[in-house]
């Protein structure tokens, strides 16, 4: 058997140096499935195009055809192929689930060239398939290339949806689905089959919001799919959409170009190599294409029967090369690993032809570990960015700032790309002063679109089109709320749901950044900070009433204290009666007759009741026990009476100084007889409903407690509460809006300090490309002064029709309308007093008159005559018959009438003692 052998081996040799003479031949095998034929005229067209290289070695294709993946066949087609003398046996592609091929080439030497990915092989299975070449990039590199463009700050997306078709190899987005969670906020996966309704699918992402879809379909079902996703409104702008088919270019898609497709669209391909004559792979801009090999898997046909013959050419000049002649299992084709090896050593620059993909290069498990990747639009075709192991993504324009050579030609440079060009946004807001409300319209004249609306947020996102260069349209939500969480139906309401819906792309108001919105939409930087603070109602000031301090008595008590007056007054006239002690001693009347006088009258009673209760005193005191005790529980009366009065009287004089009794949350939480809420829904309940702090959980639960509701719909019911519960219900609100309804109504006030900080910020959808761009148009706009004039503008104008002198700061000093009053007591006992001195007067005239015998008006003018003259303190007897012989300077007896007068009183007083 070994003579035999060594016979053949003679043979072959003999046969082989007679071929060289001619050129040498070499046959080599290929397995496509019968429904590759693209595939197969892609290998015939790189056999002739080798077969010109070098007339000394020429190729001879010898090509079988599969109907079914069936390992039987597939061995005796590669038997057969074996049998041939084949040097190299190409195929069969990754639609075989099979390893046969590469089994029997290890047996017998022969190389087997994949150009299909197939399933990544353990350490340990290599060893059955040395002999095995794959010029397809490997599909961890592809992986780890998938992840680095989506977490790349061009793309940076944070939460998308992959869809993927039912047989889809999930190899090569391994780094994907270990990058992101599979959650709703992160990675969430949706299935189609080849041949379905792909309707279902899109319904499915658009009933999940989703604005960010990397698609894994087949490049020849690709235009199907997507144009299922036309009718759910996925092709509008600001929705996203990833290709990750490397033969996406080929699938038609570009049949979608116009101006109502404005989806984001990126695609990835293999880098096709720079044919002649430019035949330099630093120069990427040469957009010369070869239409034979315009799917990668004919470029990866023609790449590895190129490297084949470029190592077959350089291993065929050296010693001991022959090709196999032996049947398949029996036989060992001894070139076949060292044509393995000079494969792994061909430099991609030095191939000839050129490869049609760049950086081809085998490592030592046959593997292809580097290529360049291509970051594209498909509707346009064109590249955006470069991706490869060394410089991960890089944009395009920076390789071509850098590259060496002109631009020769830029195929479909006029196109434009729709889904770039600047959009006009949708604005949703909802009505509510000073945000946003509709603007009155003078007689005679109409606004349309945008003119209808003026606010704050009407004139912010002016400024900001104008610093941000985009155009808008205001569109009002439905609903008029700004966006809260349905825990029940899982839905959003208001601004939000219109952002998730993608029916708008910008939310503003007064629209609170919380956790909850940003797990479902983005905000800018924030333009506004703010905080809570409590509504309530101001109690206009009391009416002034001079007669205030008769208050702290009502007019029942004052009656009784008068009858109680009278009463002790008459009580002490009749003691005063019965004690022998009150008598005074006995004087000599006039009639020469002893007598004794008690001074208990009542006009003398009234005045000791009268002095007590002023807390005066009075002259006149009780001698006896009865009386003593008498006077003495009275004073107790009279003081308790008094003080009570003064205590009270300071309290009723001083009320209308005093301040409301709720200052704070604190005071609110603790007292019953205000009520007070919220907007339902708001940012301002979610604080007070999500807050861990035991006050706000109080004042939550209070809130709740309330009949009836203590919830409003907005601001302006909340304010409408306020002015009509007149002190009985209170609103707990943003502090911007809370001062801009103070200053513009009277009856309104701000309790407290503020609590709770919060920031206003524009909301936008998700993973929105364009927030970052509103973000520094805010900050720009803050630096220059315009976000504090526009605040000015809307919450601090003078329009105030408040009366500013009922609203000054109370210094604690009385005025006359707290004091009036007494001034009028003193004034009317002076009148009094006055008019019953008049009556006296004129009663002692008469008296005078009827007693001396003289006309009236004659004592009269004698008496007014006197009164005049204040300076005089003595006044004679008869003052009618002294100012008749009276002169300018007094009267001339004066003296004697007062000397008789007093030598009268002695004599009495000498009479008494004897």
């Amino acid at each position: 058997m070994s003579i035999l052998r060594q016979f053949l081996v003679l043979v072959t040799l003999i046969l082989s140096s007679q071929a060289s003479e001619d050129g040498l031949v070499v046959k080599i095998g290929a397995i496509f499935f019968d429904t590759e034929m693209k595939l197969a005229e892609a290998f015939d067209s790189a056999i002739q195009e080798v077969n010109a290289v070098n007339p000394a070695l020429r190729l001879e294709p010898i090509k079988h055809y599969l109907t079914i993946d069936d390992s039987i066949v597939l061995q005796d087609l590669s038997c057969d192929l074996i049998g041939n003398g084949v040097a190299a046996i190409f195929g069969p592609s990754s639609k075989t689930n099979s390893d046969i091929v590469e089994v029997l080439c290890n047996m017998t030497g022969i190389p087997h060239l994949q150009f299909d990915w197939h399933p990544q092989q353990s350490a340990r299975v290599r060893l059955n398939h040395q002999l095995t070449v794959n010029v397809a990039p490997m599909e961890l590199i592809l992986s780890n290339a998938l992840s680095d463009i989506l977490g790349s700050k061009s793309f940076d997306w944070k939460s998308f949806t992959i869809a993927y078709e039912k047989n889809a190899h999930f190899s090569r987005l391994q780094h994907i689905l270990a990058w992101k969670q599979l959650h709703k906020t992160g990675i969430k996966m949706q299935e189609f089959e080849r041949g379905g309704d792909y309707r279902v699918l899109w319904k499915r992402i658009n009933n999940a919001r989703e604005k960010f879809v990397l698609l894994d379909c087949p490049s020849d079902i690709l235009v199907d799919v997507i144009n299922a996703s036309i009718a759910f409104n996925m092709t509008g702008s600001f929705n996203n959409l990833f290709l990750t088919n490397l033969d996406t270019h080929v699938s038609g898609i570009d049949r979608f170009y116009s101006r109502e497709f404005t989806v984001s669209v990126a695609a990835v391909r293999i880098r096709t190599y720079i044919p002649p004559p430019v035949h330099d792979e630093i120069d990427v801009f040469d957009n010369e294409v070869d239409t034979r090999f315009a799917s990668l898997g004919t470029q990866l046909v023609y790449d590895s029967v190129v490297l084949f013959y470029n190592a077959l050419l350089e291993i065929s000049q050296r010693p001991g090369f022959y090709t196999p002649q032996f049947s398949c299992g029996r036989g060992f084709w001894q070139p076949g690993p060292r044509l393995i090896e000079q494969m792994k050593m061909v430099s991609p620059k030095l191939v000839k032809p050129p490869f049609k993909t760049q950086r081809l290069q085998i490592n030592a498990d046959g593997q292809r570990d580097d290529f360049n990747l291509e970051v594209y639009n498909p509707l346009i075709d064109r590249v955006t960015h470069i991706w490869n192991k060394d410089f991960q993504l890089v944009d395009y324009e920076k390789i071509r700032e850098n590259s060496t050579q002109a631009v020769k030609q830029r195929r479909l440079e006029d196109k434009e790309d729709f889904s770039q060009k600047p959009v006009r946004y949708t604005v949703a807001t909802r009505v509510g002063k000073p945000y946003f409300s509709w603007r009155e319209e003078p007689e005679g004249v109409h606004y349309e679109g945008n003119e209808r609306f003026e606010g704050y947020a009407v004139d912010l996102i002016y400024k900001l089109a104008e610093e941000c260069k985009f155009d808008f349209n205001f569109e009002p939500v439905r609903d008029n709320k700004y966006g809260s969480y349905d825990a029940a139906t899982d839905e959003w309401d208001g601004i939000i749901r219109q952002l998730i819906d993608n029916n708008a792309q910008i939310g503003i108001c007064d629209l609170t950044i919380t956790q909850a919105r940003r797990s479902v939409v983005d905000f800018t930087v924030p333009f506004m900070q703010l905080g809570i603070s409590i509504l309530s109602y101001k109690e206009p000031p009391p009416k002034a009433d001079i007669y205030a301090f008769l208050n702290p008595y009502g007019v029942e008590v004052w009656l009784y204290v008068m009858i109680a007056m009278m009463i002790t007054a008459w009580a002490l006239i009749l003691t005063g009666r019965m004690d022998q002690y009150e008598w005074e001693h006995p004087v000599m009347n006039e009639n020469q007759e002893m007598e004794r006088e008690n001074t208990w009258h009542l006009h003398n009673t009234m005045w000791l009741v009268l002095g007590s209760i002023l807390n005066q005193g009075c002259d006149l005191l009780p001698r006896g026990l009865p009386m003593r005790l008498l006077t003495a529980f009275w004073w107790i009366f009279a003081l308790l009476i008094s003080q009570t009065y003064i205590a009270k009287l300071a309290a009723f004089i001083t009320s209308s100084k005093i301040a409301g009794n709720i200052g704070s949350l604190h005071d609110l939480v603790d007292q019953n007889k205000v009520q007070f809420g919220t907007i339902r829904g708001g940012a301002t309940s979610v604080y007070f409903s999500e807050s861990n702090d035991t006050e706000n959980r109080m004042a939550w639960n209070k809130m709740l407690s309330f009949k009836p509701d203590a919830f409003t719909k907005n601001n302006e019911e909340g304010v409408d509460r306020v002015k009509l519960s007149r002190g009985t219900y209170a609103f707990l609100m943003e502090t911007t809006n809370l001062q801009y309804y103070v200053q513009r109504n009277c009856e309104l006030t701000q309790i407290g300090e503020s609590f709770g900080e919060k920031h206003y910020g524009i909301a936008v959808p998700l993973n929105a490309n364009f927030r970052s761009n509103l973000s520094v148009g805010i900050l720009k706009l803050s630096e220059t002064g315009v976000l504090y004039n526009l605040r000015n503008k809307w919450f601090n104008s003078n329009e105030s029709t408040c009366d500013l002198d009922a609203s000054t700061v109370d210094d604690g000093q009385f005025d006359m309308d707290s004091v009036g009053g007494l001034f009028v007591v003193l004034i009317v006992g002076v009148i009094i007093a006055f008019v019953i001195g008049v009556a006296e007067f004129l009663w002692h005239v008469h008296r005078i008159a009827v007693k001396e015998k003289i006309p009236t008006m004659l004592a009269l003018k004698a008496e007014f005559h006197f009164l005049i003259r204040f300076w005089l303190t003595k006044k004679p007897l008869h003052t009618y018959r002294q100012s008749r012989d009276s002169t300018s300077t007094g009267y001339s007896s004066l003296e004697q009438v007062s000397s008789a007068s007093s030598a009268k009183k002695r004599k009495k007083t000498h009479k008494r003692t004897d």
